[in-house]
């Protein structure tokens, strides 16, 4: 018979979770603008905030999103398939939902510190070694790893990853695929949390 496992660490609390999540996303910033400092032109800035990088950014989120829902809702047994993969990575929603502000902030803190590290840190840095589309692989290679997820999802999240890479070698704005990273991930998170809990992933397996 199997016997439940009392050895398990207790989970960090909101509060803790989303500190880390903050101190990892300022680390990645510095990291990134360090990189981008030795690889990024002179004459440009590593973030620029001009009206229509922030519209980029809004277009680029709503696609995401639009496709992801379509998705979820046109392929019901890939999306309960791809929920329920994700069961370990996002443990810290065992005990109940995150409040949108949590989201948010979790959300803020990928979209920022993500694609200041690994788009304007590596991928720029590495374009002066190898030709664009080559820095944008190893990017987004990079990228997919340390989200340390399962094979498929990490396929869809290099995708992802060569998609703001593109945009990004396309526009040079930074800003734009932050925007896009972090309120995609709004819409992700919110679903995501939304059918772990409907399909009651999180509930013990029975005992044998």
């Amino acid at each position: 018979m199997k016997q439940p496992d009392r050895t398990a660490k207790p989970l960090p609390s909101l509060p803790g979770t989303l500190g880390l999540l903050a101190l990892q996303a300022g680390a990645f910033v510095v990291i990134g603008l360090t990189l981008w400092g030795f690889g990024g032109p002179s004459s440009a800035s590593f973030v620029s905030f001009r009206p229509d990088e922030i519209a980029l950014g809004l277009v680029l989120a709503a696609i995401l999103a639009a496709v992801a829902f379509a998705t979820f809702k046109g392929l019901p047994r890939l999306s309960e398939w791809l929920v329920r993969a994700q069961k370990d990575t996002y443990a810290f929603l065992l005990e109940k939902p995150l409040p949108l502000w949590a989201i948010v902030v979790v959300s803020l803190c990928a979209g920022i510190g993500e694609e200041a590290l690994f788009r304007g840190g590596v991928q720029t840095l590495a374009a002066n070694y190898m030709p664009v589309p080559l820095a944008i692989i190893l990017a987004s290679a990079l990228f997919a790893i340390v989200h340390m997820a399962k094979p498929p999802i990490a396929a869809i999240i290099f995708a992802i990853g060569a998609l703001f890479g593109t945009i990004y070698w396309q526009t040079e704005s930074l800003l734009a695929v932050m925007i896009g990273h972090a309120l995609y991930d709004v819409f992700a998170l919110w679903y995501l949390q939304k059918e772990m809990h409907r399909l009651n992933v999180f509930a013990p397996e029975p005992m044998e």
